[in-house]
């Protein structure tokens, strides 16, 4: 769950960047900035602790990320060291991807399988969801074979089970209803 001051922050950031037309170097920097926290917990931690000082935790931002940014984005981080609101980078990260894909039309959709989806079962499945969707689409696909087969499509709160798995516990929960009859 993202806190009401990082959607501030992400969404201010958002329309910054469509202002000055440099939202996809925003995205990409936000991205970039995502994927470090999310490599280092130790960093995670260095950002939330209390004991740490505001010009130290200034200092390892500007280290770690002015090389690879934009200034908007290091305007960003800044301003969040300026306000102590570094704990909050994370989830203003999350929360700016989540509204660069609403803003481009692009929907996150989860896939299951019980096996591996071949190259070409990938592209008919993208092209099926982009068709049924009407929206860009991106895969996340994830192995899973305790689903015993078929396929599970996760799109926000919307869940298709195609799995074996669900199939034989829909046929059990027949078979004992009609047995109890």
């Amino acid at each position: 769950m993202i806190s009401k001051a990082a959607r501030r922050y992400a969404k201010a950031l958002l329309q910054s960047a469509l202002e000055q037309d440099i939202l996809d170097d925003v995205e990409k920097d936000v991205r970039f900035i995502l994927n470090t926290i999310q490599d280092s917990r130790d960093l995670v931690v260095f950002l939330k602790s209390p004991i740490i000082k505001q010009e130290d935790k200034q200092d390892a931002l500007s280290k770690i990320f002015d090389d690879h940014i934009s200034g908007e984005t290091i305007s960003l981080l800044r301003l969040l060291s300026e306000k102590r609101r570094e704990n909050l980078l994370e989830d203003i990260c999350n929360g700016f991807i989540r509204l660069f894909n609403q803003h481009k039309g692009i929907i996150q959709v989860y896939i299951t399988t019980a096996y591996d989806l071949g190259e070409a079962q990938q592209k008919e499945l993208h092209t099926a969801l982009v068709s049924s969707t009407g929206k860009k689409v991106e895969m996340h696909i994830a192995l899973e074979p305790e689903i015993m087969g078929g396929i599970i499509v996760r799109i926000d709160d919307t869940v298709l089970d195609g799995s074996v798995k669900h199939k034989i516990r829909k046929l059990k929960n027949q078979f004992a209803v009609n047995t109890a009859v």
